[in-house]
């Protein structure tokens, strides 16, 4: 219907096409300088020329596509089934906060979802991102270890100008973490991968292109949940599946837009894991494989706590205690004919005895109801990367790496260095407190 998009003062309706109308020349600018590299225009050139040429026209590509994402970003990206994608804002009168959102299909490629959140959305690359998995289901964790949970999380993500990733919905470790981060008062990006076939009332985000809509807060059920209030930005994963069916459609675009962060633009990425479930195990080892850093709240049950068990030596017990909403996951494990939750465990121990056990940190409480981690949660998020490098351990991706290349990340060593001074005589005692 011709809705407008557009940033920086630029106005693009959904109509319009990039390469027709006033926006052919915008399209055609790069075309005119690749014809300045032609044979016919370069054969007596010196080769030194002939360089500096072509080095103008990959900046110049570059320079190009970023403008057009700035300008045109929604308009370049669709849905499932071609349609253009929705995006814009979402209120929630409830907690009076606005988010932004964009519906994309889950065949969207990292680079281009990326180049949407820098440049249309104008995000700033983060130092480092700290990507939360677990439990989809509501849980508490024990009062001491909430706190620490809270104050850490945020010491951590702010020090270190973070992104925080989760699944977005109003739901579990998704509604545990945001709530967390925004009671703090610190301005962060928090965003949320979700499926958008699995969202309660989606058909309020649709046909928006550019404006803003409504939603208010809805009972979470296994066809759908409600997008989480405390979230600054969605990304809506649009597979063309709906209700149940839709659930888990959104991984794997968002394990790749993490991977091209990590891999591409050399951003260290650590996984904090909440509680979980078998899935949760899936996330983890992937993660283990890559060797990016993990750091386990040991005592928030389900798979946080099996994996902690399971590297401290209980072999097949870490399972025992282990329920799911259809029974004991060793049961159903038997029930379907596999040991896909042990065999998971296995290599993820694996992964971090390799690293010499690095790659797993354990974040917990003891049975006198005090923390066993002699620093602050920011501490043990930072330094479980840096440590990777201390050890001659990492890349600048944030991978381990043999021990011929050490060296830290100035970057995330000095908001460490820092959070470890200052909390050093405060932690333990306001964790018992």
């Amino acid at each position: 219907g011709g809705a407008s998009i557009g940033s920086g003062g630029v106005t693009m309706r959904s109509t319009d096409r990039i390469g027709a109308g006033p926006y052919a020349r915008l399209a055609e600018t790069p075309r005119r300088k690749a014809g300045a590299l032609s044979y016919a225009n370069t054969k007596n050139l010196p080769e030194a020329e002939i360089h500096r040429r072509a080095a103008q026209l990959i900046q110049d590509r570059f320079v190009h596509a970023d403008a057009v994402m700035r300008c045109f970003g929604p308009a370049i990206l669709c849905r499932s089934g071609g349609d253009p994608s929705d995006f814009g804002d979402v209120n929630f009168p409830e907690l009076n906060t606005q988010s932004k959102f964009l519906v994309l299909a889950d065949t969207s490629t990292p680079q281009q979802v990326s180049r949407f959140v820098e440049k249309f959305w104008g995000l700033e690359k983060p130092e480092i991102i700290i990507s939360v998995t677990g439990s989809a289901l509501d849980f508490e964790l024990h009062p001491i270890l909430q706190r620490a949970f809270d104050k850490g999380l945020t010491a951590a993500a702010s020090a270190a100008n973070a992104w925080v990733i989760t699944g977005g919905t109003d739901t579990g470790v998704m509604k545990l973490v945001a709530s967390s981060l925004s009671s703090s008062g610190v301005s962060m990006p928090i965003l949320g991968f979700s499926p958008f076939g699995a969202i309660n009332e989606r058909e309020k985000l649709e046909r928006v292109y550019g404006g803003a809509s409504t939603m208010v807060s809805t009972k979470a059920t296994k066809d759908g949940a409600p997008l989480n209030a405390h979230h600054t930005h969605f990304l809506l994963v649009d597979s063309g599946k709906h209700g149940v069916k839709a659930w888990g459609t959104e991984i794997n675009l968002r394990v790749a837009f993490e991977s091209f962060y990590l891999e591409r633009k050399s951003v260290p990425m650590v996984l904090l894991v909440v509680q979980g479930g078998p899935g949760t195990l899936a996330t983890v080892l992937e993660t283990a494989k890559k060797g990016s850093p993990i750091v386990v709240v040991a005592d928030s049950g389900g798979a946080a706590t099996a994996i902690k068990q399971y590297i401290e030596g209980h072999g097949e017990g870490a399972l025992s205690n282990w329920t799911s909403p259809h029974g004991k996951v060793e049961d159903l494990a038997v029930k379907f004919g596999t040991e896909k939750p042990l065999g998971q465990l296995r290599e993820i121990r694996k992964c971090n005895e390799e690293s010499g056990g690095k790659l797993i940190t354990l974040f917990q409480v003891n049975n006198d109801g005090v923390l066993e981690a002699t620093e602050d949660m920011s501490n043990v998020l930072l330094q479980a990367i840096v440590r990777l490098w201390v050890a001659g351990g990492g890349d600048s991706a944030g991978r381990i790496t043999p021990p011929d290349r050490p060296g830290t990340p100035s970057s995330l060593a000095q908001p460490a260095l820092a959070l470890q001074e200052s909390n050093a005589s405060l932690s333990s005692q306001s964790m018992v407190s």
